[in-house]
């Protein structure tokens, strides 16, 4: 997955709400057994879904190919571990969390 950062330190409480969601493949596009969602529930594109119903939904959720597709280049918003706490830290790095 990239380790892509945002340009701007963030703060911990600007990810939240954070949803922690187990991969349905287990690692096997993701490279990781645990998904963290920053901001969880806010819209995703132009779809009337927040961000975790859509991914519940879709991309990485969603059957084979989407979900290879979706882990290709995946969102600034979310992370992988190998655990759920993992999870949470590899998303604080992706984006940015200074505190």
């Amino acid at each position: 997955m990239a380790t892509a950062q945002s340009e701007t330190p963030r703060s911990t409480r600007d990810l939240y709400p954070v949803a922690i969601l187990e991969d349905r493949y287990g690692g096997g596009y993701s490279g990781g057994k645990w998904i963290a969602v920053a901001c969880a529930d806010e819209g995703f594109g132009l779809e009337p879904l927040s961000r975790v119903d859509w991914m519940l939904q879709n991309g990485p959720h969603g059957n084979d190919l989407d979900a290879a597709g979706f882990w290709s280049n995946p969102p600034t918003w979310v992370a992988v571990g190998s655990t759920p706490d993992g999870a949470l830290e590899a998303l604080a790095q992706r984006m940015n969390v200074r505190d």
